[in-house]
């Protein structure tokens, strides 16, 4: 690696990327429409079976999370599940999601040999 950017330059770049706040529009014409077409959708919880179908769709070796834990294993550890299951059903009925659990840690990664351009880098 040649050189890399200065720090204070590639967080401005990221920062405009990430940093920015995001409102969702509820009034796009698809989701009317799927409400239209599906008026007494309720919520149901989250199951094991769920979170098991969810983890086998997960890549085993991408980055983990803040629990420093590779996918595969949360794949094998099927007595986790209904524990991750009842965590997730507890966040959506008390409609509160802890910061953690939004926040995240970013790695850049050179995509090519031009190193020290921000721009040059995968997340």
């Amino acid at each position: 690696m040649k050189s890399t950017p200065d720090k204070e330059e590639a967080e401005n770049f990221w920062r405009e990327i990430y940093g920015k706040e995001f409102q969702h529009n509820g009034g796009e014409h698809w989701i009317e429409n799927h409400y239209q077409q599906n008026p007494n959708m309720e919520w149901s919880p989250v199951c094991d079976k769920d979170v098991a179908q969810t983890l086998r769709a997960a890549l085993n070796w991408t980055a983990p999370g803040r629990g420093q834990m590779a996918k595969c294993w949360f794949k094998q550890l099927t007595a986790t599940h209904k524990h991750i299951d009842a965590i997730c059903n507890k966040f959506i009925e008390e409609d509160q999601i802890p910061e953690w659990l939004t926040s995240r840690v970013t790695f850049l990664i050179p995509k090519n040999e031009n190193t020290e351009n921000t721009k040059s880098y995968n997340l």
